[in-house]
Protein backbone atom coordinates (compact mmCIF):
# COMPACT_ATOMS: atom_id res chain seq x y z
CA UNK A 1 0.00 0.00 0.00
CA UNK A 2 2.68 2.21 1.02
CA UNK A 3 4.14 2.22 -2.48
CA UNK A 4 1.31 2.19 -4.42
CA UNK A 5 0.83 6.11 -2.28
CA UNK A 6 4.43 7.08 -2.87
CA UNK A 7 4.54 5.74 -6.87
CA UNK A 8 0.88 7.26 -7.65
CA UNK A 9 2.52 10.68 -5.77
CA UNK A 10 5.63 10.89 -7.68
CA UNK A 11 3.55 9.74 -11.41
CA UNK A 12 0.93 13.04 -10.75
CA UNK A 13 3.08 15.47 -9.07
CA UNK A 14 6.49 15.03 -10.74
CA UNK A 15 6.34 12.32 -13.66
CA UNK A 16 3.08 13.23 -15.54
CA UNK A 17 4.46 16.92 -16.00
CA UNK A 18 7.06 16.09 -17.87
CA UNK A 19 7.15 15.69 -21.69
CA UNK A 20 10.27 15.02 -23.48
CA UNK A 21 10.37 16.69 -26.91
CA UNK A 22 6.54 16.70 -26.89
CA UNK A 23 6.30 13.27 -26.99
CA UNK A 24 7.67 10.68 -24.08
CA UNK A 25 5.91 10.52 -21.06
CA UNK A 26 7.25 7.99 -18.54
CA UNK A 27 4.48 5.80 -16.74
CA UNK A 28 6.26 4.95 -13.13
CA UNK A 29 3.38 3.28 -12.09
CA UNK A 30 3.97 0.54 -14.49
CA UNK A 31 6.49 -0.51 -12.27
CA UNK A 32 4.24 -1.55 -9.18
CA UNK A 33 2.29 -3.59 -11.87
CA UNK A 34 5.28 -5.17 -12.96
CA UNK A 35 6.29 -6.07 -9.71
CA UNK A 36 3.40 -7.41 -8.01
CA UNK A 37 3.82 -11.60 -7.58
CA UNK A 38 3.38 -14.04 -9.60
CA UNK A 39 0.62 -15.35 -7.88
CA UNK A 40 -1.34 -11.80 -8.14
CA UNK A 41 -4.91 -13.07 -9.64
CA UNK A 42 -5.91 -11.01 -12.78
CA UNK A 43 -8.69 -9.41 -10.92
CA UNK A 44 -6.72 -8.04 -8.48
CA UNK A 45 -3.77 -6.97 -11.09
CA UNK A 46 -6.59 -5.21 -12.94
CA UNK A 47 -8.29 -3.53 -10.11
CA UNK A 48 -4.42 -2.62 -8.85
CA UNK A 49 -4.07 -0.86 -13.01
CA UNK A 50 -7.63 0.56 -12.59
CA UNK A 51 -6.87 2.08 -9.27
CA UNK A 52 -3.44 3.95 -10.36
CA UNK A 53 -5.33 4.94 -13.59
CA UNK A 54 -8.03 6.67 -12.18
CA UNK A 55 -5.42 8.52 -9.62
CA UNK A 56 -3.67 9.61 -12.49
CA UNK A 57 -6.69 10.49 -14.55
CA UNK A 58 -8.08 12.78 -11.63
CA UNK A 59 -4.70 14.81 -11.41
CA UNK A 60 -4.09 15.13 -15.18
CA UNK A 61 -7.65 15.69 -16.32
CA UNK A 62 -7.78 13.18 -18.43
CA UNK A 63 -10.72 11.35 -19.24
CA UNK A 64 -10.02 7.57 -18.30
CA UNK A 65 -7.34 6.83 -20.75
CA UNK A 66 -4.74 6.12 -18.14
CA UNK A 67 -7.35 3.72 -16.14
CA UNK A 68 -8.51 2.11 -19.50
CA UNK A 69 -4.60 1.58 -20.67
CA UNK A 70 -3.46 0.57 -17.08
CA UNK A 71 -6.19 -1.91 -16.59
CA UNK A 72 -5.31 -3.56 -20.46
CA UNK A 73 -2.08 -3.95 -19.24
CA UNK A 74 -2.27 -5.37 -16.12
CA UNK A 75 -5.13 -7.72 -18.35
CA UNK A 76 -2.29 -8.90 -19.84
CA UNK A 77 0.53 -8.99 -17.30
CA UNK A 78 0.25 -12.42 -16.23
CA UNK A 79 0.27 -14.37 -19.94
CA UNK A 80 3.39 -12.49 -21.14
CA UNK A 81 5.00 -13.13 -17.90
CA UNK A 82 4.18 -16.70 -18.17
CA UNK A 83 6.08 -16.49 -21.63
CA UNK A 84 9.19 -15.41 -19.96
CA UNK A 85 8.87 -18.08 -17.27
CA UNK A 86 8.85 -21.63 -16.76
CA UNK A 87 6.13 -23.65 -15.04
CA UNK A 88 7.60 -24.84 -11.83
CA UNK A 89 8.05 -21.36 -9.89
CA UNK A 90 6.62 -20.67 -6.70
CA UNK A 91 3.86 -18.90 -6.24
CA UNK A 92 5.94 -16.07 -4.18
CA UNK A 93 7.75 -15.61 -7.18
CA UNK A 94 8.31 -11.76 -7.99
CA UNK A 95 9.11 -10.74 -11.28
CA UNK A 96 12.37 -9.02 -11.69
CA UNK A 97 16.43 -8.82 -12.68
CA UNK A 98 17.01 -11.39 -9.78
CA UNK A 99 15.08 -13.88 -10.80
CA UNK A 100 14.78 -13.81 -14.23
CA UNK A 101 17.90 -12.45 -15.41
CA UNK A 102 18.37 -8.87 -17.33
CA UNK A 103 17.16 -10.25 -21.12
CA UNK A 104 13.58 -12.05 -19.68
CA UNK A 105 12.73 -9.05 -17.47
CA UNK A 106 13.35 -6.93 -20.23
CA UNK A 107 11.57 -8.50 -22.73
CA UNK A 108 8.86 -8.67 -19.95
CA UNK A 109 8.59 -4.87 -19.05
CA UNK A 110 8.47 -4.15 -22.52
CA UNK A 111 5.70 -5.72 -24.16
CA UNK A 112 4.09 -4.85 -20.88
CA UNK A 113 4.50 -1.23 -21.17
CA UNK A 114 4.34 -0.92 -24.62
CA UNK A 115 0.75 -2.74 -24.64
CA UNK A 116 0.10 0.36 -21.97
CA UNK A 117 1.14 3.23 -23.99
CA UNK A 118 0.05 2.20 -27.60
CA UNK A 119 -3.60 1.52 -26.03
CA UNK A 120 -2.94 5.11 -23.54
CA UNK A 121 -2.02 7.06 -27.19
CA UNK A 122 -4.60 5.68 -29.29
CA UNK A 123 -7.08 6.13 -27.21
CA UNK A 124 -6.05 9.79 -26.12
CA UNK A 125 -5.49 10.64 -30.25
CA UNK A 126 -8.72 8.92 -31.27
CA UNK A 127 -7.85 8.93 -34.69
CA UNK A 128 -5.62 6.67 -37.39
CA UNK A 129 -4.68 9.90 -39.18
CA UNK A 130 -2.00 10.16 -36.39
CA UNK A 131 -0.64 6.67 -36.48
CA UNK A 132 2.79 8.38 -37.02
CA UNK A 133 2.68 10.14 -33.84
CA UNK A 134 1.38 7.76 -31.66
CA UNK A 135 3.91 5.07 -32.73
CA UNK A 136 6.22 8.03 -32.11
CA UNK A 137 4.66 8.57 -28.81
CA UNK A 138 4.75 5.00 -27.97
CA UNK A 139 7.80 3.92 -28.54
CA UNK A 140 9.51 7.63 -26.91
CA UNK A 141 7.45 6.85 -23.70
CA UNK A 142 8.34 3.23 -23.48
CA UNK A 143 11.69 3.68 -23.93
CA UNK A 144 11.68 6.55 -20.84
CA UNK A 145 9.59 4.29 -18.48
CA UNK A 146 11.82 1.62 -19.37
CA UNK A 147 15.03 4.08 -18.10
CA UNK A 148 13.07 4.37 -14.65
CA UNK A 149 12.33 0.61 -14.82
CA UNK A 150 16.13 -0.29 -15.14
CA UNK A 151 17.16 2.66 -12.78
CA UNK A 152 14.39 0.92 -10.13
CA UNK A 153 15.78 -2.44 -10.72
CA UNK A 154 19.37 -1.40 -9.82
CA UNK A 155 18.20 0.03 -6.15
CA UNK A 156 15.81 -2.68 -5.52
CA UNK A 157 17.61 -4.84 -2.74
CA UNK A 158 18.34 -8.68 -2.71
CA UNK A 159 15.63 -10.98 -1.94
Amino acid sequence: MRNFVLLALAQVLIFSQIHLFGYATAAIFTIFLLKLPRHTTKNELMIWGFLFGLVTDMFCNTPGIHSAAATAMAFFRNPVLSAFTHKGLPEDFIPGVKSMKWGGYMIYAVICISIFYILLFALELFSISYLSSLFISAISSTLLTMLFVTVTEFFTPKQ
